[in-house]
Protein backbone atom coordinates (compact mmCIF):
# COMPACT_ATOMS: atom_id res chain seq x y z
CA UNK A 1 0.00 0.00 0.00
CA UNK A 2 1.40 3.45 -0.77
CA UNK A 3 1.67 6.27 2.18
CA UNK A 4 -0.72 9.26 0.90
CA UNK A 5 2.33 11.46 1.61
CA UNK A 6 4.82 9.72 -0.99
CA UNK A 7 3.32 10.81 -4.16
CA UNK A 8 2.73 14.36 -2.59
CA UNK A 9 6.37 14.59 -1.84
CA UNK A 10 7.76 12.64 -5.18
CA UNK A 11 5.51 15.39 -7.05
CA UNK A 12 7.14 18.42 -4.82
CA UNK A 13 10.65 17.18 -5.18
CA UNK A 14 9.78 16.19 -9.00
CA UNK A 15 8.86 19.92 -9.61
CA UNK A 16 11.65 21.43 -7.28
CA UNK A 17 14.33 19.24 -9.89
CA UNK A 18 12.44 20.55 -12.47
CA UNK A 19 12.77 24.20 -11.93
CA UNK A 20 15.79 24.74 -9.85
CA UNK A 21 18.89 24.84 -11.96
CA UNK A 22 21.76 27.53 -12.96
CA UNK A 23 20.21 30.57 -12.93
CA UNK A 24 20.16 30.54 -9.44
CA UNK A 25 23.26 31.73 -9.57
CA UNK A 26 22.25 34.92 -11.91
CA UNK A 27 20.64 36.02 -9.13
CA UNK A 28 22.52 37.85 -6.72
CA UNK A 29 24.25 39.48 -9.49
CA UNK A 30 21.20 40.84 -10.86
CA UNK A 31 20.04 41.57 -7.05
CA UNK A 32 23.43 43.78 -6.41
CA UNK A 33 23.05 45.15 -9.44
CA UNK A 34 18.98 46.77 -8.70
CA UNK A 35 19.93 46.40 -4.93
CA UNK A 36 18.59 43.44 -2.62
CA UNK A 37 15.33 45.13 -1.50
CA UNK A 38 14.00 45.94 -5.07
CA UNK A 39 15.01 42.40 -6.64
CA UNK A 40 13.68 40.53 -3.35
CA UNK A 41 10.42 42.68 -4.27
CA UNK A 42 10.28 41.75 -7.76
CA UNK A 43 11.33 38.00 -6.93
CA UNK A 44 9.02 37.39 -4.66
CA UNK A 45 5.91 39.36 -6.79
CA UNK A 46 6.98 36.71 -10.06
CA UNK A 47 7.28 34.36 -8.19
CA UNK A 48 3.40 34.93 -6.84
CA UNK A 49 2.72 35.47 -10.89
CA UNK A 50 4.51 32.19 -11.71
CA UNK A 51 2.51 30.35 -9.35
CA UNK A 52 -0.61 31.76 -10.23
CA UNK A 53 0.26 30.58 -13.80
CA UNK A 54 1.31 27.44 -12.95
CA UNK A 55 -1.95 26.83 -11.18
CA UNK A 56 -3.72 27.95 -14.09
CA UNK A 57 -1.73 25.38 -16.38
CA UNK A 58 -2.47 22.78 -13.36
CA UNK A 59 -6.20 23.08 -13.75
CA UNK A 60 -6.09 22.71 -17.54
CA UNK A 61 -4.34 19.40 -17.21
CA UNK A 62 -6.58 18.22 -14.55
CA UNK A 63 -9.86 19.05 -17.00
CA UNK A 64 -8.26 17.77 -19.90
CA UNK A 65 -8.80 13.98 -20.55
CA UNK A 66 -6.19 12.21 -22.14
CA UNK A 67 -2.41 12.71 -21.38
CA UNK A 68 -0.95 15.34 -23.12
CA UNK A 69 2.22 18.30 -22.81
CA UNK A 70 2.18 22.23 -22.83
CA UNK A 71 2.46 21.82 -26.73
CA UNK A 72 -0.52 19.88 -27.18
CA UNK A 73 -2.66 22.27 -24.70
CA UNK A 74 -1.87 24.90 -26.61
CA UNK A 75 -2.91 23.73 -29.71
CA UNK A 76 -5.89 22.29 -28.29
CA UNK A 77 -7.32 25.86 -26.47
CA UNK A 78 -5.40 28.41 -28.86
CA UNK A 79 -5.08 26.67 -31.48
CA UNK A 80 -2.79 24.85 -34.15
CA UNK A 81 -0.54 28.18 -34.90
CA UNK A 82 -0.02 29.08 -31.49
CA UNK A 83 1.01 25.72 -30.87
CA UNK A 84 3.75 25.36 -33.27
CA UNK A 85 5.03 29.43 -31.57
CA UNK A 86 5.07 27.20 -28.27
CA UNK A 87 7.16 24.50 -29.87
CA UNK A 88 9.63 27.02 -31.33
CA UNK A 89 9.49 28.98 -28.10
CA UNK A 90 10.52 25.79 -26.58
CA UNK A 91 13.42 25.04 -28.71
CA UNK A 92 14.98 28.37 -28.30
CA UNK A 93 14.64 28.52 -24.56
CA UNK A 94 16.54 25.18 -24.24
CA UNK A 95 19.13 25.87 -26.38
CA UNK A 96 19.29 29.38 -24.60
CA UNK A 97 19.57 27.36 -21.31
CA UNK A 98 22.41 24.85 -22.64
CA UNK A 99 24.13 27.72 -23.61
CA UNK A 100 23.87 29.22 -19.91
CA UNK A 101 24.75 26.11 -18.53
CA UNK A 102 28.12 26.15 -20.68
CA UNK A 103 29.03 29.04 -19.66
CA UNK A 104 28.60 28.05 -16.25
CA UNK A 105 30.24 24.45 -16.42
CA UNK A 106 33.27 26.90 -18.71
CA UNK A 107 33.84 28.78 -15.44
CA UNK A 108 33.71 26.00 -12.62
CA UNK A 109 36.40 23.65 -14.25
CA UNK A 110 38.35 26.48 -15.02
CA UNK A 111 38.05 27.72 -11.37
CA UNK A 112 38.24 23.12 -10.50
CA UNK A 113 41.17 22.80 -13.30
CA UNK A 114 43.08 25.68 -14.28
CA UNK A 115 45.66 25.57 -11.06
CA UNK A 116 46.72 22.27 -12.73
CA UNK A 117 46.39 22.73 -16.63
CA UNK A 118 45.98 26.10 -17.24
CA UNK A 119 43.72 27.48 -19.69
CA UNK A 120 40.57 29.80 -20.13
CA UNK A 121 37.10 29.42 -19.24
CA UNK A 122 36.42 28.94 -23.22
CA UNK A 123 38.40 26.10 -23.33
CA UNK A 124 36.59 24.63 -20.45
CA UNK A 125 33.06 25.37 -21.83
CA UNK A 126 34.24 24.01 -25.35
CA UNK A 127 35.41 20.96 -23.54
CA UNK A 128 32.20 20.37 -21.41
CA UNK A 129 29.79 20.66 -24.69
CA UNK A 130 32.01 18.24 -26.40
CA UNK A 131 31.53 15.54 -23.57
CA UNK A 132 27.78 16.56 -22.31
CA UNK A 133 27.01 16.14 -26.96
CA UNK A 134 28.69 12.43 -26.88
CA UNK A 135 26.35 11.32 -23.65
CA UNK A 136 23.54 13.04 -25.65
CA UNK A 137 23.68 11.01 -28.63
CA UNK A 138 23.97 7.98 -26.91
CA UNK A 139 20.55 8.67 -25.42
CA UNK A 140 22.10 8.07 -21.87
CA UNK A 141 18.44 8.55 -20.43
CA UNK A 142 19.67 7.34 -16.94
CA UNK A 143 20.21 11.30 -16.48
CA UNK A 144 16.57 11.51 -15.63
CA UNK A 145 16.69 8.34 -13.40
CA UNK A 146 18.84 10.18 -10.98
CA UNK A 147 16.71 13.69 -10.76
CA UNK A 148 16.45 12.79 -7.42
CA UNK A 149 20.41 13.11 -7.07
CA UNK A 150 20.63 15.82 -8.95
CA UNK A 151 18.56 17.62 -6.52
CA UNK A 152 19.98 16.63 -3.36
CA UNK A 153 23.90 17.63 -4.58
CA UNK A 154 21.85 21.03 -5.26
CA UNK A 155 20.27 21.29 -1.89
CA UNK A 156 23.31 20.30 -0.42
CA UNK A 157 25.35 23.09 -2.50
CA UNK A 158 22.99 25.69 -1.28
CA UNK A 159 23.18 25.09 1.87
CA UNK A 160 27.23 24.53 2.11
CA UNK A 161 27.48 28.34 0.53
CA UNK A 162 24.84 29.87 2.51
CA UNK A 163 26.44 28.25 5.79
CA UNK A 164 30.37 29.26 4.65
CA UNK A 165 28.62 32.89 3.97
CA UNK A 166 27.16 33.51 7.21
CA UNK A 167 30.39 34.87 9.01
CA UNK A 168 31.64 36.95 6.76
CA UNK A 169 27.97 38.85 5.65
CA UNK A 170 28.37 42.73 5.77
CA UNK A 171 24.68 44.09 6.25
CA UNK A 172 25.72 47.59 4.76
CA UNK A 173 25.25 45.35 1.31
CA UNK A 174 21.66 45.43 1.17
CA UNK A 175 21.12 49.40 1.64
CA UNK A 176 21.57 50.21 -1.79
CA UNK A 177 18.87 50.68 -4.22
CA UNK A 178 19.75 51.34 -7.78
CA UNK A 179 16.34 52.13 -9.60
CA UNK A 180 17.83 52.61 -13.15
CA UNK A 181 19.17 49.06 -12.74
CA UNK A 182 15.28 47.78 -11.93
CA UNK A 183 14.88 45.59 -15.08
CA UNK A 184 17.97 43.46 -14.26
CA UNK A 185 16.61 41.15 -11.75
CA UNK A 186 12.87 40.74 -14.09
CA UNK A 187 14.32 38.64 -16.70
CA UNK A 188 16.56 36.45 -14.61
CA UNK A 189 13.97 36.00 -12.06
CA UNK A 190 11.88 34.51 -14.46
CA UNK A 191 14.87 32.11 -15.87
CA UNK A 192 15.52 30.79 -12.27
CA UNK A 193 11.99 30.20 -12.03
CA UNK A 194 11.36 28.27 -15.59
CA UNK A 195 9.28 25.05 -15.97
CA UNK A 196 5.96 25.56 -16.66
CA UNK A 197 6.82 22.50 -18.38
CA UNK A 198 7.04 20.21 -15.39
CA UNK A 199 3.28 20.86 -14.49
CA UNK A 200 1.71 18.50 -16.60
CA UNK A 201 4.31 15.86 -15.29
CA UNK A 202 2.73 15.94 -11.91
CA UNK A 203 -0.48 14.35 -13.03
CA UNK A 204 1.14 11.28 -13.81
CA UNK A 205 2.84 11.68 -10.85
CA UNK A 206 -0.14 11.63 -8.69
CA UNK A 207 -2.51 9.94 -10.54
CA UNK A 208 -6.47 9.58 -9.90
CA UNK A 209 -6.53 9.06 -6.84
CA UNK A 210 -4.32 12.31 -5.40
CA UNK A 211 -5.05 14.55 -8.93
CA UNK A 212 -6.72 17.20 -5.96
CA UNK A 213 -3.15 17.27 -4.67
CA UNK A 214 -1.91 19.26 -7.72
CA UNK A 215 -2.24 22.77 -6.37
CA UNK A 216 -0.84 21.89 -3.16
CA UNK A 217 2.00 20.30 -4.51
CA UNK A 218 2.53 23.46 -6.80
CA UNK A 219 2.56 25.93 -4.08
CA UNK A 220 4.27 24.06 -1.72
CA UNK A 221 7.84 23.36 -4.34
CA UNK A 222 7.17 27.42 -5.06
CA UNK A 223 7.27 28.41 -1.81
CA UNK A 224 10.21 25.83 -0.92
CA UNK A 225 11.89 27.31 -4.11
CA UNK A 226 11.31 31.18 -3.10
CA UNK A 227 12.72 30.99 0.16
CA UNK A 228 15.75 28.71 -1.23
CA UNK A 229 16.40 31.48 -3.39
CA UNK A 230 15.87 34.16 -1.01
CA UNK A 231 18.50 32.56 1.71
CA UNK A 232 21.12 31.91 -0.89
CA UNK A 233 20.96 35.27 -2.53
CA UNK A 234 20.80 36.84 0.94
CA UNK A 235 24.27 34.77 1.71
CA UNK A 236 26.24 35.64 -1.74
CA UNK A 237 25.10 39.64 -1.44
CA UNK A 238 26.11 39.88 1.81
CA UNK A 239 28.57 38.55 1.76
CA UNK A 240 30.34 40.33 -2.20
CA UNK A 241 28.02 42.95 -2.43
CA UNK A 242 28.77 45.53 -5.14
CA UNK A 243 31.06 43.19 -6.12
CA UNK A 244 28.91 40.41 -6.80
CA UNK A 245 30.07 38.88 -10.12
CA UNK A 246 27.58 37.22 -12.90
CA UNK A 247 29.32 33.82 -11.75
CA UNK A 248 28.98 34.49 -8.35
CA UNK A 249 31.59 31.45 -7.77
CA UNK A 250 34.32 33.77 -8.96
CA UNK A 251 33.56 36.66 -6.40
CA UNK A 252 33.26 34.08 -3.39
CA UNK A 253 36.49 31.93 -4.13
CA UNK A 254 38.83 34.81 -2.11
CA UNK A 255 36.52 35.00 0.75
CA UNK A 256 36.01 31.91 1.44
CA UNK A 257 39.06 29.48 0.19
CA UNK A 258 40.18 26.46 -1.47
CA UNK A 259 38.06 24.28 0.33
CA UNK A 260 35.08 26.21 -0.77
CA UNK A 261 36.56 26.10 -4.53
CA UNK A 262 36.97 22.65 -4.77
CA UNK A 263 33.89 21.09 -3.47
CA UNK A 264 31.59 23.90 -5.18
CA UNK A 265 33.05 23.74 -8.25
CA UNK A 266 33.19 19.75 -8.68
CA UNK A 267 29.62 19.23 -7.37
CA UNK A 268 28.52 21.75 -9.43
CA UNK A 269 30.29 20.65 -12.48
CA UNK A 270 28.11 17.33 -12.24
CA UNK A 271 25.01 18.63 -11.83
CA UNK A 272 25.14 20.62 -14.48
CA UNK A 273 26.45 18.21 -16.80
CA UNK A 274 23.40 15.47 -15.72
CA UNK A 275 20.84 19.00 -16.21
CA UNK A 276 22.51 19.93 -19.35
CA UNK A 277 21.64 15.86 -20.78
CA UNK A 278 18.29 16.62 -19.51
CA UNK A 279 17.66 19.34 -21.68
CA UNK A 280 19.65 17.89 -24.60
CA UNK A 281 17.66 14.23 -24.35
CA UNK A 282 14.34 16.04 -24.18
CA UNK A 283 14.72 18.04 -26.98
CA UNK A 284 16.32 15.74 -29.17
CA UNK A 285 13.30 13.49 -28.56
CA UNK A 286 11.14 16.47 -29.37
CA UNK A 287 12.70 17.08 -32.53
CA UNK A 288 12.71 13.39 -32.95
CA UNK A 289 8.74 12.89 -32.27
CA UNK A 290 7.51 15.82 -33.57
CA UNK A 291 9.44 17.15 -36.25
CA UNK A 292 10.28 13.41 -37.44
CA UNK A 293 13.92 13.98 -37.82
CA UNK A 294 16.20 10.74 -37.76
CA UNK A 295 18.33 10.62 -34.16
CA UNK A 296 21.88 11.76 -36.16
CA UNK A 297 20.12 14.74 -37.81
CA UNK A 298 18.10 15.92 -34.49
CA UNK A 299 21.45 15.37 -32.40
CA UNK A 300 23.58 17.45 -34.90
CA UNK A 301 20.95 20.40 -34.16
CA UNK A 302 20.32 19.56 -30.76
CA UNK A 303 24.22 20.22 -29.47
CA UNK A 304 25.52 22.45 -32.46
CA UNK A 305 23.68 25.72 -31.98
CA UNK A 306 24.68 26.47 -28.31
CA UNK A 307 28.28 25.92 -29.54
CA UNK A 308 27.82 27.98 -32.59
CA UNK A 309 26.09 30.64 -30.61
CA UNK A 310 29.26 30.16 -28.49
CA UNK A 311 31.63 30.55 -30.90
CA UNK A 312 29.49 33.56 -32.24
CA UNK A 313 30.39 35.67 -28.95
CA UNK A 314 27.44 35.28 -26.52
CA UNK A 315 28.97 34.78 -23.59
CA UNK A 316 27.24 37.13 -21.13
CA UNK A 317 25.50 35.15 -18.58
CA UNK A 318 23.18 37.61 -16.92
CA UNK A 319 22.69 38.84 -21.09
CA UNK A 320 21.99 35.14 -21.71
CA UNK A 321 19.09 34.37 -18.97
CA UNK A 322 18.06 37.87 -18.91
CA UNK A 323 16.91 37.42 -22.38
CA UNK A 324 15.77 33.45 -22.41
CA UNK A 325 13.79 34.40 -19.22
CA UNK A 326 11.97 38.07 -20.60
CA UNK A 327 11.76 36.75 -24.15
CA UNK A 328 10.75 32.65 -24.49
CA UNK A 329 9.77 32.58 -20.94
CA UNK A 330 7.17 35.56 -21.58
CA UNK A 331 5.67 33.96 -24.76
CA UNK A 332 5.10 30.95 -22.74
CA UNK A 333 3.43 32.57 -19.59
CA UNK A 334 1.23 34.32 -22.52
CA UNK A 335 0.35 31.21 -24.19
CA UNK A 336 -0.38 29.56 -20.67
CA UNK A 337 -2.73 32.68 -19.23
CA UNK A 338 -4.50 32.28 -23.06
CA UNK A 339 -5.01 28.17 -22.62
CA UNK A 340 -6.50 28.45 -19.06
CA UNK A 341 -8.64 31.93 -20.51
CA UNK A 342 -10.09 29.98 -23.58
CA UNK A 343 -10.87 26.81 -20.76
CA UNK A 344 -12.89 29.07 -18.75
CA UNK A 345 -14.87 30.58 -21.56
CA UNK A 346 -15.44 26.94 -22.69
CA UNK A 347 -17.38 25.69 -20.13
CA UNK A 348 -14.89 22.37 -19.26
CA UNK A 349 -14.80 22.27 -16.29
CA UNK A 350 -17.05 18.90 -14.94
CA UNK A 351 -14.89 17.25 -12.90
CA UNK A 352 -14.35 20.01 -10.04
CA UNK A 353 -14.77 23.31 -9.89
CA UNK A 354 -12.27 25.41 -11.60
CA UNK A 355 -9.83 27.97 -9.58
CA UNK A 356 -11.45 31.10 -10.07
CA UNK A 357 -8.89 33.28 -11.12
CA UNK A 358 -10.64 36.27 -12.70
CA UNK A 359 -10.34 37.43 -16.56
CA UNK A 360 -8.64 40.92 -15.18
CA UNK A 361 -5.64 39.14 -13.45
CA UNK A 362 -5.38 36.81 -16.27
CA UNK A 363 -5.16 39.53 -18.84
CA UNK A 364 -2.58 41.70 -16.13
CA UNK A 365 -0.02 38.90 -16.31
CA UNK A 366 -0.38 39.19 -20.01
CA UNK A 367 0.32 42.44 -20.03
CA UNK A 368 2.99 42.16 -17.60
CA UNK A 369 4.64 39.39 -19.84
CA UNK A 370 4.10 41.48 -22.87
CA UNK A 371 5.65 44.31 -21.76
CA UNK A 372 8.73 42.79 -20.36
CA UNK A 373 9.24 41.18 -23.93
CA UNK A 374 9.05 44.03 -25.51
CA UNK A 375 11.49 45.71 -23.06
CA UNK A 376 13.70 43.40 -22.96
CA UNK A 377 14.00 43.33 -27.04
CA UNK A 378 13.96 47.17 -27.27
CA UNK A 379 16.62 47.44 -24.98
CA UNK A 380 18.90 45.19 -26.69
CA UNK A 381 17.93 47.25 -30.29
CA UNK A 382 19.61 50.25 -27.96
CA UNK A 383 22.74 48.60 -27.01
Amino acid sequence: MVHPNRPFLRAVGMMIGGIVGVGVFGLPYAFAQGGFALGLLELLVIGGMLMVMQLMLGEVVVQTPGHHRLVNYVGIYVGRFWKWVTLLAFCFGTWGAMLAYMLVAGTFLHLLLSPLFGGSPAAYSYLFAALASLLIFGGLKFAARVEYLVVAALLFLFTFIVLASLPLIDVSHYAPVHLENAFVPYGVILFALAGMGIVPELKDVLGKKHGRLLAPVIITAMGLILLLYVLFTFAVVGVTGPETSEMVFEGLVPHLGETFRVVTTLLGTLTILSIYMMFGIELLNTFKFDFDLRHNTAWFFVCVVPILLFTLGLREFIGIIGFVGSVFGGVLGILVALCYWSMRRRGICRTHHCINFPAPLTWLIIGIFSVGIVWEVVTILLK
